[in-house]
């Protein structure tokens, strides 16, 4: 991550986790058989009840793919799930560029819905032309076999199909646009070795020309299962110079761990910042264990990263590291020494919710207004926006609600700057 050479490969095993449970490829393959057996051909072929690929061909060759199979047959509803920590953690790494791109061979948009739900204005690119564009604002998420949500019949099921205009041209910009973008990178891959082996052999052709540094696999299979699964993949993997390393682990729990540690590393560069300040100012040492965060799950430690960043819970964290941080982390430490404990949203420092946000170069009275947040948010006491400026403004210039509104009165707690929470707190 801190190289810039991560990048994420993820197929359909990352969207069969809690609480998500997407079909498996056969499990599709049984219920559009089944509907189309019952519904138009009762002496349908039952060798391809189980053979999703083959199931494809045959409308293919009916040259009812499209209007059959993609739009009546295929459960679309199935694909629609609460996504998990895997994919939140996909969203996070893509908004902040931890990850350098995405490559994805799943129809659904689960990970584009987290990082809707984090705020973001996110899509899925569906050729290397659309991931160069993208590139200028995220890290790009290249849907290579298509998306459920845009252009749903130009998804790839079958081999035949990639004689189709439309997805042949999309798949030579996209190869074009990972041989020159994505060479000499670090391969995380979560869910490939599934059943799908169609779609990881057209993914493991187009990515020959990465030369991976490494690739580390996710997969809960044994690993001389790997090499019948999806062998082109196999074959990168092993390439000369390529370190390989195989987690026999859940693709979601591996990612979302990775997330914590990344979380709880920027965290503590922002601690780190105000180290020389805190020894300065107390003429003593910083305490190690003031520059330790708590062990909280991946949400929580996002919304820490949202406060370090000054962004409220509508905005997401866009950061991969932290700015200027000193007086940030100063504060932090001036609580942590005055035996304040880390809470879910914030500290407690004697009975008192505290939360800290970055307000440099902001004017109080507007970074509040900006935090207008649901009922749903960790309320504090006393919200401390480090580096603001108060200017004075009257405070009902953000009204408190009334009971029964979104915003409940108080909901807010008391927003100071930095010399008035010191006064407030006595620290």
């Amino acid at each position: 991550m801190n190289a810039g050479r991560l990048l994420v490969v993820c197929g359909a095993g990352l969207s069969m986790a809690t609480p998500s449970n997407l079909p498996s490829a056969r499990a599709v393959a049984e219920k559009c058989f089944d509907k189309y057996r019952l519904e138009s051909d009762p002496n349908c072929d039952l060798a391809l009840r189980q053979d999703l690929e083959a199931l494809a061909e045959h409308f293919a060759g009916l040259n009812t793919l499209k209007s059959v199979f993609i739009e009546h047959l295929v459960p679309w509803p199935d694909f629609v799930q609460p996504s998990n920590a895997g994919h939140a953690a996909i969203a996070d790494f893509l908004i902040t560029r931890a990850a350098v791109a995405g490559i994805s061979s799943n129809y659904d948009t689960l990970i584009e819905r987290r990082a809707w739900d984090y705020g973001s204005e996110f899509r899925g690119s569906l050729d290397g032309d659309e991931a160069m564009v993208d590139a200028t604002h995220r890290g790009p998420l290249l849907k290579f076999h298509g998306c459920e949500n845009r252009d749903r019949n130009s998804t790839v099921w079958a081999p035949s199909q990639l004689a189709d205009q439309t997805i042949a041209a999309r798949i030579d910009k996209s190869k074009t646009w990972m041989a020159a973008n994505l060479r000499q990178k670090d391969l995380l891959v979560v869910g490939f070795w599934s059943d799908w082996d169609y779609l990881n052999a057209v993914l493991g052709t187009a990515l020959v020309d990465v030369q991976p540094l490494s690739v580390t696999v996710v997969d809960l299979s044994p690993t001389d299962a790997l090499e019948d699964k999806a062998p082109d993949l196999w074959n990168i993997a092993h390439a000369e110079n390529v370190v390989f390393e195989h987690v026999q682990e859940s693709g979601a729990d591996v990612l979302d761990d990775l997330r914590r540690a990344y979380s709880t590393s920027y965290l503590r560069q922002v601690l780190a910042a105000g180290k020389d300040a805190i020894e300065e100012a107390t003429g003593a040492p910083c305490n190690p264990d003031w520059l330790i965060m708590e062990e909280f799950d991946s949400e929580t430690l996002y919304a820490w990263r949202r406060d370090a960043e000054g962004v409220s819970s509508a905005e997401p964290a866009t950061r991969i590291r932290p700015g200027n941080s000193e007086t940030l982390g100063f504060f932090h430490l001036l609580l942590r020494r005055a035996g304040a404990v880390e809470r879910t949203g914030g500290y407690d420092l004697n009975g008192r919710m505290i939360r800290v946000i970055n307000g440099a170069d902001r004017i109080l009275g507007s970074l509040r207004a900006r935090f207008i947040e649901p009922p749903t948010a960790i309320k504090a006491d006393i919200v401390v926006a480090v580096g603001a400026t108060d200017l004075g403004v009257p405070s009902n210039v953000v009204r408190g609600g009334r009971a029964g509104d979104v915003v409940r009165p108080g909901a807010a707690g008391t927003w100071m700057d930095l010399p008035s929470a010191r006064a407030e707190l006595n620290i």
